[in-house]
């Protein structure tokens, strides 16, 4: 199986690029300031991401992507596969991701 990284560009995770994510399921991936990839995740993107900016759990993240899938249960099996590729090319799960299935 060969899966596709994310398409779109990586944007600066700032508040106002925040608020310009579509409000739909999709997935997204976080990444600091080499764009080194520390997360991978999926749900509906504006609230996710917010909640990540918000919170400020994981402080090192400067970048962020995302692609919409538009549906739930897309979203987990796009997430799952792009976890099962990073793990392949990386021999290890993005920094705080722990686990998935």
């Amino acid at each position: 199986m060969n899966v596709r990284d994310i398409q779109k560009k990586w944007s600066c995770f700032e508040e106002k690029k925040i608020e310009q994510v579509p409000d739909v399921f999709g997935v997204y991936e976080l990444a600091d300031r080499n764009k080194e990839i520390v997360y991978i995740g999926h749900g509906k993107l504006k609230e996710r991401l917010r909640r990540h900016f918000t919170e400020n759990i994981y402080k090192e993240v400067t970048y962020f992507r995302y692609e919409e899938t538009f549906s739930k249960e897309k979203a987990k099996k796009r997430e799952k596969a792009l976890l099962s590729k990073f793990e392949k090319e990386n021999k290890r799960l993005p920094k705080y991701n722990k686990r998935f299935g």
